[in-house]
């Protein structure tokens, strides 16, 4: 299971977009800052169902492109990776150069990343149950209050602002707890000490709580907390919570105000409230507290300015910005159905080990788009994020043979990549300027016979030594040549001043011996017996793949130049 990247995209531009709504109406009341906000935080939420149930809608997303304007993607032609001989090991290819990778059985990026969003997720989803718990738990040992002033109160406010469901009161017997919870049945829950309290602080708190419950800021509340648990790592969804629970508190404060409390008044009784209910730890919930120290003064300078819209949005604005922002959340939620696609896979060596450090490049061949990502230590890729369309996927990784293929892509894909080793380049040039005849015995001499097996000897003890062991595969110890023939020119094209060009191909076995020589171009006949008598005659040291010897393709490009 992967992070759902497209998800998180969608949930954070839905968010942006009700955030920048709340700058739009700035100058508008709380309430209708908060009413732009639940919005867009349920649309958020929405979402997921929204990119599942709705069809797909193909909008097209400007990609990053590496290519000029108007210009044709290059075609991708699949070549061979030159291994090119040196006469010592190349430094490209040694040993040291190449990575061992991690230990098998480590995790790759993709799942460890997966693994901490949900660790994330199930912590913050827990600290939420754990806190409705424990309000339930201080919910049934409260008291019911049923009768007397509060319960009056209560039942006139209810009446006045049209509030059909019935709320209950309860008195708990923890000292700093007041809160407002629930939705089918909403709950009141009073600190110990309330019924002390004088009438006019009862009408301000009541009236606050009761205009919490009329305009169901508890479930909005609610649904971004979970929102936030799930993408915790969000930071758009904090600041969304925060500004929520903030503009809900505010919006209550002005529908108190504007039922005749005096603005001098209920400041005055919230900072008293405020200084009795925080001198203790509160009971931690999904609930509504009214007096949080942390918002305290911006409600108290808020109550103060007389000048402040504090009317409650009106129909007709709610219904505008409803429409507005599910108009622009579907396309966001339905677009990305097939908009972000993720290909993930391995690459392997011809053995079958995992190849770190390979570069993996996915070209768009429609507007040039590319894509570059490297393979991890246990030979792991991941491409995310990626639009719907037709891709060259390549893979190159030095000493092996570039791979290429067409992938349309329209939704996850997973691909197993093995490479093989590339082919040896040799050119050899023999100028007309003298006579030669073919050495036939110099592979016989007894210093070249000595200094090939040297140089056999040297090459196995790199293996021997641990220098090419390990887990992770792509480690080439390149051969070496060690006999080297040179063809004679043909007495009688010298003479003539005839020159010409053998093109062959070879294999270099497992004991560097060559074999299956065969020219792959037309050529003068006696150059191409004078090209294959020599190159047979070669030898070199096994190519090591892994510390196991393998056959190699050799590509030989003889000049045979005439005298000038």
């Amino acid at each position: 299971m992967m992070l759902p990247f497209d998800a998180t995209i969608r949930v954070s531009l839905i968010i942006l977009i009700a955030l920048a709504g709340t700058l739009v109406f700035r100058r508008r009341s709380a309430a209708v800052r908060h009413w732009v906000l639940a919005l867009g935080i349920a649309c958020a939420a929405l979402s997921p169902l929204l990119h599942v149930f709705l069809p797909s809608w193909d909008i097209d997303i400007i990609a990053f492109s590496s290519a000029p304007p108007g210009a044709a993607a290059p075609p991708a032609v699949t070549t061979a990776v030159a291994v090119q001989h040196l006469g010592t090991p190349s430094p490209q290819l040694g040993p040291s150069e190449v990575g061992q990778g991690a230990p098998r059985g480590r995790i790759p990026l993709s799942a460890a990343v997966t693994i901490v969003w949900l660790a994330g997720a199930a912590v913050s989803v827990s600290v939420l149950l754990v806190g409705s718990r424990r309000l339930s738990r201080v919910a049934s040992a409260a008291r019911p209050v049923r009768t007397g002033p509060w319960v009056d109160l209560a039942a006139d406010l209810c009446r006045t602002i049209g509030l059909s469901r019935r709320v209950s009161l309860l008195q708990s017997d923890h000292p700093t707890l007041l809160v407002t919870w629930g939705l089918a049945r909403p709950k009141i829950i009073l600190p110990a000490g309330a019924a002390d309290w004088p009438r006019d602080r009862v009408r301000i708190v009541l009236g606050h709580e009761v205009a919490h419950i009329r305009r169901g800021d508890w479930a909005a509340q609610m649904i971004a907390e979970i929102l936030r648990a799930v993408y915790w790592f969000n930071p758009l969804l904090w600041i969304a919570c925060t500004r929520l629970r903030e503009e809900s508190e505010r919006a209550c404060d002005d529908a108190v105000l504007t039922s005749g409390v005096e603005s001098a008044d209920y400041a005055s009784h919230l900072v008293d409230l405020a200084r009795t209910l925080n001198v203790a730890p509160r009971v931690p919930g999904p609930a509504l507290a009214m007096a949080r120290a942390s918002s305290l003064e911006g409600r108290v300078n808020a109550m103060l300015n007389t000048r402040l819209n504090r009317r409650p949005p009106s129909h007709v604005t709610r219904v505008a910005t409803a429409v507005v922002l599910v108009a622009l959340a579907i396309p966001i939620a339905v677009a990305a159905q097939h908009r972000f696609s993720t290909v993930a896979g391995t690459v392997l060596d011809q053995t079958g080990r995992f190849m770190p450090a390979a570069t993996l490049t996915l070209t768009n061949t429609s507007n040039g788009a590319k894509y570059e990502v490297r393979t991890d230590g246990t030979g792991r890729f991941v491409f995310v994020g990626l639009p719907p369309g037709d891709y060259r996927l390549s893979v190159a990784q030095p000493g092996f043979m570039s791979f290429s293929e067409s992938l349309a892509i329209a939704g996850d894909l997973n691909r197993t990549i093995t490479l093989q080793i590339g082919a040896l380049q040799e050119t050899v040039t023999t100028t007309g300027n003298a006579a030669a005849a073919p050495d036939s015995t110099a592979a016989q001499r007894p210093e070249v016979r000595e200094r090939a097996d040297r140089a056999r000897q040297q090459a196995a003890a790199k293996c021997a030594g641990g220098a090419l062991t390990g887990e992770a595969g792509g480690n080439i110890l390149q051969p070496m040549k060690i006999v080297d023939v040179r063809p004679a020119y043909p007495e009688a094209l010298r003479a003539a001043g005839i020159g010409g060009v053998v093109t062959l191909e070879a294999v270099i076995g497992t004991d560097g011996t060559v074999r299956e020589s065969k020219a792959v171009a037309p050529s003068t006949p006696e150059f191409e017996a004078a090209a294959t008598d020599a190159v047979r005659q070669w030898e070199f040291t096994p190519t090591y793949l892994n510390c196991t010897p393998i056959e190699v393709r050799m590509k030989v490009t003889l000049n045979f130049v005439p005298q000038r």
